[in-house]
């Protein structure tokens, strides 16, 4: 209803700057008045203009004072279309974090079904436990029993066996025939010590049985406590994970270094704690925590001695720092676990570490597939012969990619099936990344060498 009301003043309003202006137009020709020295026709087509200005003024005016949204169209358009697209990619990026977050929660979810299921057979383990342990009871109560009555028949024969020589006295004429109840009865005791002595022995078993199934009691006990916790700190992770705020992971890497032969007390305690010092900025970077001169990281004098006693030997060795749990951003301290790995010798310059056969005229997927193959195996050798991997890419070394191209090239030259070595360019120790030469070989002779 406002809409048309409007339509009709602006109608009534043009209509009425116009009949004004037309008749003043007329007085204007007919008195032949003259405005900055204009002809009095020019005159009055001046004053024409200047009503239909009016007209369209005032129409835009009356728009623009009750429309809102029209002055935001004509003055605010370039704004809000820029709003509108920094909204848009906003949103697009809110939708990317907002998968990933899922997926997350997702692993998450399978991690703690995991140990939900184990606790589920831990607590069936107990359950069958506790049910030994009953029945082992109540045999061992049975025992009892029957050891209690084979005592009360050992004293009623002892006293059998008073009366019986207290009638010896008295009976000198029947001291033959008491003499042999005497021993019958001698006998039969010595049978029932036999039996009380065996049924001892199966008591201590069970005593012994006992135990060990208390033992297993408490070792299920504890094993249940453990899963309990992890279930728990997995809850944490879980909610810190949704929130979008766990930075550093239980056991996760913080740095690591090579801690070389025969350093000196002074030289080694400098070297460690150079490491830490290292763990400490890359735990302030993973924890977005602003640098200030207090160390991040928890070390004490007693871990720090206890390393420089188990690296004081003279040997070389690997020292990582581990973060000992989770840790959410703006935490400004962080538990750590140092683990120590000897850096030993594990390939020797030129040692064969993997090869692979190939067949002649395959496609370039195919021989990427294939040498991809050979990496594999290599890294898996690598791994299982105690070289540690890059803590930061998980890889062991790497291969240059020109001197890769070139090894393509050159077995697109060959039609006949070959077989490409990779052996250790340089001596590869515990701790020192994975270098490689690749070496070709046709019908078991060397044809060239890269890397």
């Amino acid at each position: 209803m406002a809409g048309y009301v409007l339509v009709l003043a602006i109608l009534i309003l043009g209509g009425t700057i116009a009949t004004l202006g037309d008749r003043i137009g007329t007085k204007v020709g007919k008195a032949r008045l003259s405005i900055f020295n204009l002809r009095p026709r020019n005159t009055a087509t001046l004053i024409t203009i200047a009503t239909g200005g009016m007209i369209a003024a005032s129409t835009l005016g009356v728009l623009l004072a009750s429309s809102s949204q029209l002055q935001d169209g004509l003055f605010r358009l370039d704004s809000i279309r820029a709003d509108l697209k920094s909204t848009q990619a906003a949103k697009e990026q809110m939708e990317a974090e907002l998968a990933t977050t899922r997926k997350q929660r997702d692993r998450e979810k399978r991690n703690l079904e995991q140990i939900n299921n184990s606790l589920a057979q831990a607590l069936f383990r107990q359950s069958q436990t506790q049910a030994q342990f009953q029945t082992v009871q109540k045999k061992f109560q049975r025992a009892n029993q029957e050891l209690e009555k084979v005592q009360a028949q050992e004293q009623e024969l002892i006293s059998k066996i008073q009366q019986l020589n207290d009638r010896q006295k008295s009976l000198v004429a029947d001291s033959k025939k008491l003499i042999g109840e005497r021993n019958q009865l001698n006998t039969d005791l010595a049978k029932i010590i036999s039996e009380r002595q065996g049924l001892r022995d199966r008591v201590v078993e069970s005593q012994t049985r006992l135990k060990d199934l208390e033992k297993q009691r408490t070792a299920l006990n504890s094993e249940l406590g453990i899963l309990e916790a992890n279930r728990k700190e997995l809850d944490a992770s879980i909610q810190a994970l949704r929130r979008g705020n766990l930075a550093i992971q239980a056991e996760q890497v913080l740095t690591a270094a090579v801690v070389t032969a025969n350093l000196s007390p002074q030289d080694l305690r400098l070297a460690i704690f150079q490491v830490l010092q290292q763990a400490d900025q890359n735990a302030r970077v993973l924890l977005d925590f602003p640098a200030e001169s207090r160390p991040v990281i928890q070390v004490s004098e007693t871990q720090i001695d206890n390393l420089l006693q188990k690296l004081g030997d003279g040997k070389s060795y690997i020292l990582r720092i581990l973060s000992a749990g989770n840790y959410l951003r703006k935490e400004n301290s962080v538990a750590i676990l140092a683990d120590i790995t000897p850096n030993r010798e594990v390939f020797k310059a030129g040692e064969l570490i993997a090869s692979l056969q190939f067949k002649p005229n395959l496609s370039d997927a195919e021989i990427e597939g294939q040498l991809d193959k050979l990496f594999l195996l290599v890294s898996f050798r690598a791994r299982q012969q105690g070289v540690l991997p890059n803590p930061f890419t998980g890889k062991v070394g790497n291969f240059p990619q020109s001197a890769l191209f070139d090894l393509t090239r050159e077995f697109k030259q060959h039609k006949s099936a070959i077989e490409i070595q990779a052996i250790a360019k340089e001596t590869i120790f515990t701790g020192s990344p994975l270098t490689l030469i690749l070496v070709i070989l046709e019908n078991g002779v060397e044809i060239r060498r890269f890397g």
